[in-house]
C-alpha cells in the first residue's frame, strides 16, 4: 500500500504541470486565432458554471487545503483574484512549490492517515472525514479532479487543441 504522501503530493504535482500545459496551449491557440484571453478566461459551459479562472483557483485550493487539513501545514493565503492566464500559472506554480515544500518525514504519515478530518467550511458548515485518508480518496483527489476536467472540457469546448494525454500527461510508457 502507498503512503498518504504517495498517493497525493507527487500526484497532485503531476496533474498542476499538466493543468499548466493546457493553459499554454489555450494562450497559443487564442493569439493564433485572434481570440481575447478574456473570452477564454471568462467563458462558463453552463450559466450556473463557474469559468477556468475559477477551476484553476478551486484546483490550487483542493491542493493547498489538504496539505493544511491533512499533513497539518501552515496555510499559505491565497487570494482567488487571477484574472489573466499569467496570474493562473503564478497561482500554479505557487501551489507546486507550497507541495513541494512538504518534507515527508517530518510527520507521522500513518498516525494522520487514521486521525479524523474537520473540514470547516463558511457557507455550508463543517463536515468530518473518518480519516486523512479518507479525506484524501473520498474528497480531495475527486474535487482535484473535478476541476481539472472542468477547466479541461472548458478549453475543448472553445476549440483549444488538447486531448487525453494532455490532461493525463506522461502516465503511458511505450514498451
Amino acid at each position: 500500500m502507498s503512503s498518504l504522501y504517495d498517493q497525493s503530493i507527487p500526484v497532485m504535482i503531476k496533474y498542476l504541470t499538466n493543468a499548466s500545459k493546457m493553459l499554454d496551449k489555450a494562450v497559443a491557440y487564442a493569439d493564433e486565432k485572434g481570440i481575447p484571453h478574456e473570452d477564454i478566461l471568462t467563458f462558463r459551459l453552463r450559466d450556473d458554471m463557474r469559468p477556468i479562472t475559477y477551476q484553476i483557483q478551486s484546483l490550487s485550493n483542493t491542493a493547498k487545503w489538504y496539505i493544511v487539513r491533512v499533513l497539518q501545514q501552515p496555510n499559505t493565503p491565497l487570494e482567488d483574484n487571477e484574472t489573466t492566464f499569467a496570474e493562473l500559472q503564478t497561482r500554479i506554480t505557487t501551489t507546486i512549490s507550497l507541495l513541494q515544500s512538504f518534507a515527508p518525514a517530518s510527520l507521522d504519515l500513518v498516525k494522520i492517515a487514521s486521525e479524523p478530518i474537520i473540514m470547516e467550511t463558511g457557507k455550508m458548515g463543517n463536515f468530518r472525514f473518518e480519516s486523512g485518508q479518507t479525506y484524501l480518496s473520498e474528497y480531495a483527489i475527486p474535487n482535484f479532479h473535478f476541476h481539472l476536467t472542468t477547466a479541461y472540457c472548458i478549453l475543448r469546448h472553445l476549440g483549444v487543441p488538447i486531448g487525453a494525454f494532455d490532461y493525463l500527461g506522461g502516465v503511458f510508457h511505450r514498451v
